[in-house]
């Protein structure tokens, strides 16, 4: 009867196991949507579940590639990190910061760009991962900044799941070698450990051609052996009873071949650097039957740097940018359950930054072109009631009330409906407000150089965001599920950099300032069909128009997105899956419209005669289409091609 007792907010009955109950056995979990554990179809928000069979089957290699198969998500990439859209929203040169990233509830995100990393950088290996949850929609009145168009939280296995030793090693195509190794064990007092690492190192392509470049200075436009990516992960989880430890350190360094940032193009040594530790201590408890008391405290820390090349000769320069900050900080919330048809959750957080730098400067060279540090704090208080005002009727309302650094006040409230008209049907009116206060960078990376300088900004005001949304999930026949959802959300108070009145006509002066608005209406429609002799399919297709204030077209904002994929069983110990994604097309920051970007992608894994032993074999852009994602403020391409056919094999064992 457990399941039952996470279908209403308050306790449920033992007895009277309804229909629509009983569905929920077969129902995927999420605990980001309320901050507690319930199924997807009673949650506050439209939800997708990526499983561990799921990232297995099509073989994603980062968590970008996951979310990039979810309904109303796209992703473009400048070959050094990967960025994550919604809902035909994605900005240029965006930081990943209008969505909030996850681990296990521990917020992800740095201290300066709040940056959410999605790509090799991210630092957790996917082998690792139970499931990655997907909330839609804005999260701040539970979670705070930056939850924009999304709260994204990645659920890591127990030690339970991952009884024993599980290494593995595979390499691919771009000269990919990497090795991993995932571990759990669970004591006979109730100890469980797990701990995952692995190595990365990956040549990258050896010739990248770019048109803009093609003069004989810059070797004809072609980047030679720039492109190369090395990372090393490690995270470990501890378990006994009621308390729970969990931590993680990564390293990236990725080199950057598109001569961003006006750097010399065709050097390799330009390139950057992400380092990331962080560690989370949490402890629940039940003070009474009703009441449940949850705090966790924790450390995390970010460095970042960049080495950008100028000049040549004796007038070469290495200009190094770097960040480098930590914070400390606790959250305590409660949830009262002392009426059967409600469910009441209050929680406090509070953040320190004893320190956040930004640096600057040029080797050789003397001073600091840039050199500010500063120490700040955050906090928030919120409330959540969950009321079941009838059987199949739950109302949602929440609220949160934010303090940030720059001592603007934010107030974040949430509303839901949610409706079983029937056993299969569920239907949910949803509204919400979230915001993202402006980023140290954005606010406080000033410098002057020749021809161009960068104004502070310590006035921006936080972005806003009101969302409105519909959506009708159905059990059809079988177990055909379909979800059906309309939206409209409005962007306020966006920043962007631009380019400021000055007195050098020889000069240009930059800042980012709060000067844009957006619009966005849309629909997304998906289909997860299991089918006979263990077939599973899905298939997705989303409809949107994001438009600014004055009308014009977003760049970077696709009006057509889609998606499918199907997995399915072979004979001889074999197993197969193919997934493609569409993305419609696009306009660059140049104006520019880029062609649909289809990528299709094949999977083959083979359970060999000897125990526990695998063999998978992975096939990426399977047809060698040519696509390319917009560049960013920072590049003189427009467009920026992607990579074509790539392989990845990989030999698994477990003991």
């Amino acid at each position: 009867m457990a399941a039952v007792a996470l279908v209403g907010p308050g306790r449920a009955a033992a007895d009277d196991v309804t229909e629509r109950e009983l569905l929920l056995f077969d129902e995927p979990q999420v605990s980001a949507a309320a901050k507690h554990t319930q199924p997807v179809r009673e949650a506050p928000a439209a939800v997708t579940v990526i499983t561990k069979d799921d990232i297995r089957r099509f073989g994603y290699r980062t968590l970008a590639e996951a979310l990039r198969s979810v309904r109303g998500f796209y992703g473009s990439s400048d070959r050094n990190y990967d960025y994550i859209g919604v809902r035909g929203f994605l900005r240029p040169s965006d930081y990943n910061d209008r969505i909030l990233l996850l681990i296990n509830g521990h917020t992800y995100k740095d201290d300066i760009y709040q940056t959410a990393q999605v790509g090799t950088e991210f630092g957790i290996d996917l082998e690792a991962v139970e499931r990655i949850e997907v909330v839609r929609g804005p999260g701040s009145a539970l979670y705070g900044g930056n939850a924009l168009f999304a709260v994204i939280n990645v659920v890591t296995a127990g030690a339970g799941d991952r009884r024993g030793v599980f290494p593995l090693v595979e390499a691919g195509s771009f000269g990919r070698k990497r090795g991993q190794v995932t571990a759990g064990h669970v004591f006979d007092n109730g100890l469980e450990l797990l701990a995952s690492g692995s190595v990365l190192d990956l040549d990258g392509q050896r010739h990248l051609f770019y048109p803009e470049f093609a003069d004989p200075s810059t070797n004809n436009g072609v980047a030679r052996d720039s492109d190369a990516d090395r990372a090393l992960n490690f995270y470990a989880s501890a378990r006994l009873h009621n308390l729970s430890l969990q931590g993680g350190s990564n390293w990236r360094d990725k080199h950057i071949p598109t001569g961003a940032f006006g750097a010399n193009f065709n050097d390799p040594d330009t390139k950057s650097v992400d380092e990331r530790s962080f560690a989370d201590l949490l402890y629940t408890a039940a003070l009474a039957p009703e009441l449940a008391l949850t705090t966790r405290v924790f450390y995390d820390r970010y460095r970042y740097q960049g080495t950008y090349i100028y000049g040549s000769g004796t007038d070469r320069t290495k200009n190094q940018d770097l960040a480098l900050s930590h914070w400390l900080g606790s959250e305590t919330r409660a949830e009262w359950t002392g009426l059967r048809s409600a469910r009441l959750t209050v929680g406090a957080e509070y953040t320190y930054h004893p320190g956040a730098m930004q640096e600057n400067y040029d080797l050789p060279g003397a001073g600091r072109i840039l050199d500010d540090n500063r120490a700040f704090n955050t906090w928030g208080v919120y409330a959540q009631e969950e009321f079941a005002v009838l059987s199949n009727l739950t109302l949602v309302g929440g609220l949160r009330y934010d303090r940030h650094y720059n001592r603007v006040d934010n107030i974040s409230p949430r509303a839901a409906a949610i409706w079983h008209p029937s056993p299969a049907t569920t239907l949910k009116l949803l509204y919400g407000r979230a915001f993202r206060p402006p980023n140290l960078f954005e606010q406080y990376y000033a410098y002057a150089s020749t021809g161009t300088i960068s104004l502070a900004n310590a006035k921006l005001e936080p972005e806003q965001i009101a969302t409105y949304e519909g959506v009708l999930e159905q059990e059809l026949w079988g177990r055909v599920r379909g979800v059906l959802a309309v939206y409209h959300y409005t962007v306020k108070d966006l920043i962007d950099q631009v380019q400021v009145p000055s007195t050098d006509p020889d000069t240009v002066v930059i800042q980012y300032q709060n000067v844009s608005a957006a619009r966005a209406t849309g629909a997304e429609f998906e289909l997860r069909v299991p089918l006979p002799l263990g077939v599973m399919g899905r298939a997705s297709y989303s409809l949107q128009e994001t438009r600014a204030a004055g009308g014009r077209l977003l760049s970077n904002s696709p009006k057509h997105l889609g998606n499918a994929g199907v997995a399915f069983p072979l004979p001889a110990g074999l197993s197969g899956a193919a997934d493609i994604n569409v993305v419609g097309p696009r306009d660059t920051l140049q104006g520019q419209r880029l062609e649909p970007a289809v990528v299709a992608n094949a999977h083959v894994s083979y359970a060999t005669p000897i125990p526990r032993l695998g063999l998978t074999a992975d096939c990426y852009n399977l047809f060698d289409n040519i696509y390319a994602d917009p560049g960013g403020v920072e590049h003189v391409q427009d467009r920026i091609p992607q990579d074509g056919f790539s392989f990845r094999v990989q030999l698994h064992y477990g003991f």
